[in-house]
């Protein structure tokens, strides 16, 4: 005969185990689906960079970075000829990144950097 108290007890026990085995899954879940998307953004931006050539017009690399479904932005002067095009694609806190460096409307340079 099971008392009120080792009744308790069993049922928080299971309880217990269940939400301990819920979170573990969930967790490795997150785990795996986190540097499954890591991969993909490395292989994105690396992609991206590779497209990307030293003296060719800045134009159309937003379209390229939309296409490959990067996030991007320009960052420079106002008259747009001089500035630096960032492609980005990440998981959480942690990012790859293409800076691509351009002057008189022309690459200068472009450089892939992870950030976590």
């Amino acid at each position: 005969m099971s008392t009120p108290v080792s009744t308790f007890l069993l049922r928080l026990l299971k309880f217990c185990l269940k939400t301990t085995l819920i979170l573990a899954v969930l967790i490795g879940a997150t785990a795996v689906y986190g540097e499954f998307k890591l991969r993909k953004a490395k292989r994105q931006v690396e992609s991206f960079s590779q497209l990307v050539v030293v003296g060719q017009p800045v134009t159309g690399l937003e379209s390229k970075a939309g296409e490959m479904r990067l996030n991007y932005r320009h960052i420079g002067s106002g008259g747009g000829k001089d500035g630096t095009f960032i492609a980005w694609e990440g998981f959480l806190f942690e990012r790859w990144f293409c800076n691509v460096e351009y002057q008189d409307g022309k690459v200068t340079a472009k450089k892939v950097t992870f950030m976590d």
